[in-house]
């Protein structure tokens, strides 16, 4: 159980929820100096317990890993939602450097985002 700064006691589950909740709502991912000291210090929790948050709620994925995948997630919807937006905007939207990009697309799903992009219009 966490207590919150309004004293509220939440479970580690609804803590989760409530992080991944403000860092999509308020877009946080798209900065590209987010760190895992920042939500540490938002929520008041020690490192090893948001690891461990994020091991059992986020598929066992570390902080980088997991504002990837956001990052990734909300890439893949600007693709289908915004064509006309080049690979470089979305790339810097979602708070990425464009080769970092490139690498995190291919890696999570096994094309470069031009690729993806166009099979997804067919």
């Amino acid at each position: 159980m966490h207590k919150a700064q309004n004293h509220i006691v939440l479970s580690d589950e609804e803590l989760f929820r409530l992080i991944d909740a403000t860092i999509r709502r308020e877009r946080l991912y798209a900065d590209s100096s987010l760190q895992r000291r920042d939500i540490m210090r938002r929520y008041g929790l020690r490192r090893q317990h948001l690891n461990e948050i994020l091991n059992v709620y986020a598929s066992g994925q570390g902080f980088p890993a997991y504002i990837n995948s956001i990052r990734l997630q909300e890439a893949v919807s600007m693709m289908k939602e915004r064509p006309e937006m080049s690979i470089t905007d979305i790339a810097e939207t979602v708070g990425l450097s464009l080769p970092n990009f490139r690498i995190q697309f291919r890696k999570r799903y096994g094309v470069n985002p031009a690729v993806f992009r166009i099979s997804q219009q067919a």
